[in-house]
Formats: structure tokens, C-alpha cells, sequence
């Protein structure tokens, strides 16, 4: 059975990319356009991995990850942190929060693949 990966992001653009690396790699992915339609697609569906953008409108990324590992869905479920952030306070913040690694935009396979094999051992 493939594994379920949620991946969180305004960007349509980034969305569709992610959405087609993941799906070529065999995973079964859902899309969500902010931290709130995440977190309701949470209280039903159990994922095994979680790929959320840092800065987004209605809930952030840190917002989110914060709320999502408060969920009994998605206490232990690794999440990763999509962005091209690099102030150490915000970076600080997602660890604190439970972010499990930081995946750098513009998502490159090669790295996806990687994070894609520590993360959950596939």
C-alpha cells in the first residue's frame, strides 16, 4: 500500500510540482492550499508525512505544525518544512514546534527523494 503524504502550500504552482514529483515516486498525496484545510483533512485521514510551506495566508506553517501535532491523527507523523527562509529565529521556532527537516525551495527531486528515504525509510 502506498504511503500518504499531505503536502500544505499557497502556491498552486508549487502544489502541481510536488503533486507530480510525489505521485511519479508511487505515494498516494492530497494537496491542501493553507494550515486550516490541513488540519481538517487531519481529523479523518492519517498521513505518514506531512510537506508544509513556512509562510502562508490563514495559518503559517509553524501554526500549523504546532496545531497538527496536537492531533492524535498526527502526534508522531514527521513534518517537513518547504521554504527558502533563512532567518535562525523562524528556522528555531519550526524545530521547537516538531518540524522534523527543512526541504529548500525550489524543491529539487534529488533532494526530495532524499528526504523522502530518511524520513520514512522508502
Amino acid at each position: 500500500m502506498a504511503k500518504k503524504i499531505l503536502i500544505v502550500d499557497d502556491s498552486p504552482s508549487v502544489l502541481a510540482v510536488l503533486e507530480d514529483m510525489l505521485d511519479d515516486l508511487g505515494y498516494e498525496v492530497t494537496a491542501a492550499s493553507n494550515g486550516k484545510q490541513a488540519c481538517q483533512l487531519l481529523e479523518t485521514i492519517r498521513y505518514d508525512l506531512i510537506i508544509t510551506d513556512l509562510s502562508m495566508p490563514v495559518m503559517d506553517g509553524i501554526d500549523f505544525a504546532q496545531t497538527a501535532k496536537q492531533m492524535p491523527n498526527c502526534k508522531f507523523v514527521p513534518i517537513v518544512m518547504l521554504s527558502s527562509e533563512e532567518d535562525a529565529a523562524k528556522i528555531a521556532e519550526a524545530k521547537r514546534v516538531g518540524i522534523s527537516t527543512f526541504l529548500r525551495k525550489p524543491v529539487k527531486e534529488v533532494q526530495l527523494k532524499t528526504i523522502l528515504q530518511v524520513v520514512l525509510g522508502t
